[in-house]
């Protein structure tokens, strides 16, 4: 495989000369040349890892990457899905407007993730928007490459679909968590899982205080953590008041701190239950 450009748009030639072509829409993505780029990341994701190395230095040949300001949109709702779209650094807001044209924040997206894997595999056009939150870089995967890859190496859509059926899981959750919880064990619970993710993805993030708690970084507003929970901002507000009073978590500007997760952890699992 190797990379060139021709009038009218991006070309990607494949072993057998075909050509892979990109519509104006991803003009906010230029050809990386730093050939360490993906690598690193790919050998330690539970879906890209399943490539083979000809075919990891295939796709880092024919990634494009693009850099977002916060506030820019990376995809829009309803456009054509021409491929994925991986997180290298950054954050970004996945959205869903309503026919009124209100917008509502559904999901948080970090560095690590793929970003549009379910519409390519469904062959349907992108259900929500991707915004970023911060300075954020993406790699883009074009969808032919995508289907090229799958079909030599079926290891890859296998390790997508669990992905895609474990999302599916999560939104059941979540669906579950908004008609059994209060809003109290639903805050908790975000928080719970804010930790946890940390803890995973980025252990530096987590500061262990000397008195014993943990503090961390909340990564968005108070206004998008109520319309990830489907509630009220002023319900959020009136929530963290509360959690503060108790001693179970301080709030301090775009910082929680916990001094017990395992009191905090009550909030939602009282008998100690697995709520992931």
């Amino acid at each position: 495989m190797r990379f060139d450009q021709k009038a009218g748009g991006l070309y990607f030639h494949w072993t057998a000369n075909k050509h892979y072509r990109l519509s104006a829409l991803q003009a906010k993505f230029h050809k990386c040349f730093d050939t360490n780029c993906l690598l690193e990341d790919f050998h330690h994701s539970p879906e890209w890892c399943a490539l083979r190395d000809e075919e990891l230095q295939a796709v880092i040949a024919v990634a494009l990457c693009g850099q977002f300001k916060e506030g820019d949109v990376i995809f829009s709702e309803s456009a054509v899905c021409e491929g994925v779209y991986y997180i290298k650094k950054g954050l970004v807001g996945i959205r869903k407007s309503d026919h009124m044209g209100n917008s509502t924040l559904i999901k948080l997206a970090y560095s690590g993730d793929t970003m549009g894997y379910r519409p390519f595999l469904a062959g349907e056009n992108h259900r929500a928007s991707a915004q970023s939150l911060m300075p954020t870089r993406v790699c883009f995967i074009p969808a032919r490459v995508m289907r090229h890859l799958i079909e030599q190496n079926p290891a890859l859509g296998l390790k997508f679909l669990k992905r895609a059926a474990r999302s599916l899981g999560d939104a059941q959750d979540r669906f579950h968590e908004a008609v059994t919880l209060s809003v109290r064990a639903r805050v908790a619970h975000l928080l719970f899982l804010l930790r946890e993710r940390y803890q995973r993805e980025e252990p530096e993030s987590l500061i262990h205080r000397e008195d014993g708690g943990i503090e961390m970084k909340l990564p968005v507003s108070r206004t998008m953590l109520a319309q990830m929970l489907g509630v009220r901002r002023e319900s959020i507000s009136r929530v963290m008041s509360e959690l503060q009073r108790s001693g179970l978590t301080l709030f301090e500007g775009d910082k929680a701190i916990v001094p017990d997760f395992a009191a905090l952890r009550k909030e939602f699992d009282p008998d100690n239950k697995t709520i992931n």
